[in-house]
């Protein structure tokens, strides 16, 4: 059955046709709706509240059937949520967003994420088939689309075969688009599995001043099975991030497996702490993941982070190539490249760099290096082929005597001039 909403209706009216469309978003919330319906909003109109499906009859996903919400009319209908979620669906999945605006009343002033899917049922429950597509989310305390795992009793419950596509998430509070699940380092296993982000902007989402963690980030997933990040753009997050025990970065991913982050942009992405603020990042307790063909500059912190924390599950079995980074390092102490671990659970391990392009200048505001694996947390790490190239006042390589890191055919430069312009791919 399709619904139609649209300010000149009445919520008294059946909503079956675009001639008796309800009004109000309460409606459609107290609506009992199927695997199958549809709601469309009346484009180029704004309507305020928070949609939450609370009343769908089936609490677990029909995998053949879906709810389907978007805008009906030239252009998109845009949902007002004020200070609350503008989306929120709770322990199923089968839903589809498209062609919508989603806004919130700030950053500093909203109290909750754009978008937000949540499953908290016990016994590694996965909800599927979440669709996000040509959407625009803004104004939302923390991320303008996030997907949590919080089952009560810290299984793997969470989401799969999720695709956010042709999608904008920007003056966000904490993140643009993000996944977390339940953190359960000593056992084996994942809360998501099979997402794909494609073709996604996420910009000037600042962070959260005081909030004790990481904050601004751009793309961030974590304790996912199975993901594509792919011809995405992140740039101008992280500025308000002001905790010293980590930073944002622009495109990243933690505790994941196969993960394939290419064809990206990260740029100039910011911290407003001594920590990261990177263009790209594999962290704490990824293995088997490929970060290829992609563009940073001009961020705070690395070009490409590799870092493995205190406590988190082993790091190894991944590849970085194809990349290019230009005057990455902007702030603070970071490589183009830049590798750090405690040594937990074994630190870096067998990962490999070939093919990358760094180029690197001086910098007012840091001590930037082409490369720094001066971490003593690394091992059998080997970069060859790679293109390392600097202004001649800037370190090459920082840590080139560590023998955990083999360097093998690369080539080095000390007197390159750097284009006005970055340079692509």
């Amino acid at each position: 059955m399709d619904y139609y909403v649209s300010l000149l209706g009445d919520d008294s009216n059946s909503g079956s046709s675009e001639t008796q469309p309800w009004r109000s978003i309460d409606r459609v919330n107290a609506a009992q709706l199927l695997p199958g319906d549809s709601i469309w909003f009346r484009a180029g109109q704004t309507f305020s509240g928070n949609l939450c499906l609370v009343k769908v009859r089936q609490r677990r996903t029909d995998e053949t059937h879906v709810i389907t919400i978007g805008s009906y009319g030239s252009g998109k209908a845009t949902i007002d949520a004020g200070s609350g979620a503008g989306f929120m669906l709770k322990n199923r999945g089968g839903v589809h967003l498209v062609n919508l605006n989603f806004i919130g009343n700030g950053a500093s002033k909203n109290t909750s994420s754009g978008i937000l899917f949540i499953n908290t049922l016990p016994g590694s429950v996965k909800f599927a088939d979440i669709r996000i597509h040509r959407v625009d989310i803004s104004g939302f305390k923390y991320s303008g689309i996030s997907l949590v795992s919080q089952p009560t009793d810290m299984s793997w419950s969470g989401f799969r075969d999720v695709k956010i596509t042709n999608t904008t998430s920007h003056d966000n509070g904490d993140a643009g688009i993000s996944c977390i699940g339940a953190w359960n380092p000593e056992q084996k296993g994942y809360a998501h599995a099979d997402f794909y982000i494609g073709n996604c902007s996420a910009y000037r989402n600042s962070g959260i001043p005081g909030k004790g963690s990481h904050s601004g980030n751009g793309i961030v997933l974590a304790q996912v099975d199975g993901a594509i990040i792919e011809h995405c753009r992140a740039y101008e997050n992280g500025s308000l991030n002001d905790y010293e025990g980590g930073g944002p970065v622009g495109i990243w991913a933690w505790d994941a497996n196969r993960v394939v982050i290419q064809f990206n942009e990260s740029h100039h992405n910011r911290t407003g702490s001594s920590k990261d603020g990177a263009g790209f990042d594999l962290d704490g307790g990824v293995t088997n993941s490929v970060v290829q063909y992609n563009h940073s500059h001009d961020n705070d912190g690395a070009g490409y982070l590799l870092a493995q924390f205190e406590g988190a599950p082993p790091f190894y079995g991944n590849v970085l190539r194809y990349n290019l980074s230009v005057n990455d390092g902007r702030r603070n102490r970071y490589g183009g490249i830049h590798l750090w671990s405690t040594g937990a659970n074994g630190g870096i391990t067998d990962t490999i760099f070939y093919a990358n392009s760094i180029y690197t200048a001086q910098s007012a505001h840091g001590n930037p290096a082409a490369v720094d694996c001066s971490s003593k947390g690394i091992r059998n790490i080997r970069l060859y082929n790679n293109c390392f190239q600097t202004d001649g006042k800037t370190v090459l390589v920082r840590g080139e005597t560590n023998r955990n890191a083999i360097f093998e055919g690369n080539s080095f430069r000390t007197n390159y001039r750097f284009p006005r312009t970055p340079v692509e791919i």
